[in-house]
C-alpha cells in the first residue's frame, strides 16, 4: 500500500482511474470529492489517499470481529 499521496505511482493509478471513467456518475463522485477536497484545503489526491486508507481501516476491523 501507499505510504503518501504524493507518490506518482499513486497519482498515476488515480489518474488512469478518472481517464477510465465514462459514466455519468463516476463523474459525479469525483467532481463532489474534488470539491470537498477544496472546501477542507487539502489536495484532490489527498482526500482519494484519505478515503482509501479510511476504508481499508474499516475492512480489517470488519475481518477481526
Amino acid at each position: 500500500m501507499f505510504r503518501h499521496y504524493n507518490d506518482d505511482k499513486f497519482k498515476n493509478i488515480i489518474d488512469e482511474f478518472i481517464l477510465s471513467s465514462s459514466d455519468n456518475e463516476s463523474k459525479y463522485i469525483l467532481r463532489n470529492m474534488d470539491f470537498e477536497a477544496f472546501k477542507l484545503g487539502i489536495s484532490f489526491y489527498q482526500m482519494i489517499f484519505i478515503l482509501i486508507q479510511k476504508n481499508a481501516i474499516q475492512n480489517r476491523k470488519s475481518q477481526i470481529r
